[in-house]
């Protein structure tokens, strides 16, 4: 059995939150993007928990190896999908309105820029 580890962050927002990850897929959508999805486990108060979606557009991941020579390692892509549900959990005002967060190639740098990627 697959213990999985429940981690905490304080938002920008006010709200304390717990979350696990619990898997990633690829996304194929036959209109707009699709990508790689990261699904995690959320709560607020560990009594409701709800599934939030990431997803890592497919034209984000090919824009950041374009801009800096190499695809992003699967870990790093963890990484992208985490930085954005920080950005989701700091965004949403109260946790009832937690929902998917598309993380674009505009946004994959200002996410991945606290990482220090290119060093």
């Amino acid at each position: 059995m697959n213990a999985r580890r429940m981690k905490t962050y304080s938002a920008q927002s006010g709200y304390v939150y717990q979350y696990y990850f619990l898997e990633s897929k690829v996304r194929r959508r036959w209109l707009g993007n699709g990508g790689t999805a990261f699904l995690f486990h959320v709560t607020s108060d560990r009594k409701n928990f709800s599934v939030v979606e990431i997803l890592l557009e497919e034209a984000a991941l090919k824009a950041w190896e374009k801009a800096h020579g190499r695809a992003l390692a699967e870990q790093e892509k963890y990484a992208a999908a985490k930085m954005g549900l920080f950005r989701t959990f700091d965004e949403t005002g109260e946790p009832a309105k937690l929902q998917a967060f598309r993380v674009s190639a505009a946004m994959m740098d200002e996410l991945l820029a606290p990482l220090g990627l290119d060093i």
